[in-house]
């Protein structure tokens, strides 16, 4: 079990090793009271740690990938892609549950800097738990995940412009901030439900050349079609058919590095090559052969 105090690790020198092994912290000041860092694991096994809040900042995190379990006095919980978590927790002590690919976001902040920023905005962080301590863990969205998708891959390059690199954070805050909730996630969905919304979603995704009809999945999942509707919004931030096509994009992005574009529109499942071109520059702004040519780097 390895204990982390949370300025050490996350405000370490690059140079120095940080427990446990194998763990890269890659950390940017942006402003006084405000830094952001991309933390992950490249472990054999799940990594078990003791976390110790030494610091007065609020932590805003999302997992890139992975799951996270959290303990805390006599409470838990699980994290992972489709949940968020802000924390005020001066002097707190956490145990954490690592799995061994694990990789997040994580946004700290001074009270009274997000208070200039966001103004009204932060007053959400003490709806219920006072301004001592406060523990929101609610769903995320495509927009939280957009931002932390783009604060990873600047923060992994070697001299990414300091002013995108802010730009980034601050979506990344504003868009967590309007994601918290004074209600707990199950509010809304109870566990029967989000099982089968998780598994719809496993079904949606599992051929990306061939999406099933929202009659198909809401049966095959024991959902009626409202409810897999809604809950696909409320649960994942996102419609049916948008999450789809995200996730087919993205494949088509990554099929583009090896393949050309009528290639790839074939084994998307795509019997017209100028649909496919549409259905991309929709998502990303540029044609499939631009993006062959690395207009997406």
């Amino acid at each position: 079990m390895y204990e982390l105090k949370s300025s050490e690790f996350f405000d370490a020198p690059p140079s120095r090793p940080m427990p446990p092994p194998g763990t890269q912290v890659r950390t940017v000041d942006l402003q006084p009271g405000l830094a952001v860092s991309l933390v992950a694991f490249d472990a054999r096994h799940d990594l078990q740690a003791t976390a110790v809040e030494d610091s007065a900042r609020i932590h805003f995190s999302s997992l890139l990938r992975g799951e996270t379990h959290v303990r805390y006095e006599n409470r838990s919980f699980d994290l992972d892609q489709d949940s968020v978590l802000a924390t005020f927790a001066p002097g707190k002590r956490f145990e954490l549950g690592f799995s061994a690919d694990c990789c997040n976001i994580e946004l700290r902040i001074t009270p009274q800097l997000l208070s200039q920023l966001a103004g009204e905005e932060s007053e959400r962080l003490s709806l219920r738990q006072g301004s001592d301590f406060c523990l929101f863990r609610n769903r995320s969205n495509q927009r939280i995940r957009d931002a932390a998708s783009r604060l990873e891959k600047l923060l992994n390059e070697a001299s990414a412009p300091a002013l995108l690199v802010h730009s980034a954070a601050l979506e990344f805050l504003a868009w967590h901030l309007k994601s918290l909730r004074p209600e707990p996630m199950e509010a809304d969905i109870c566990r029967r439900e989000r099982r089968q919304l998780l598994a719809a979603r496993e079904r949606l995704l599992s051929d990306l050349s061939d999406a099933p009809t929202i009659e198909q999945l809401a049966r095959e999942t024991g959902l009626n079609q409202l409810k897999l509707k809604r809950g696909f919004k409320n649960l994942f931030g996102i419609s049916v058919y948008a999450m789809f096509q995200r996730e087919r994009m993205g494949r088509a992005q990554r099929l583009l590095q090896r393949h050309s574009v009528t290639e790839t529109a074939s084994l998307l499942g795509y019997s017209n090559i100028s649909h496919f071109s549409t259905a991309f520059r929709k998502q990303y702004g540029v044609l499939p052969r631009e993006a062959r040519r690395g207009a997406l780097e």
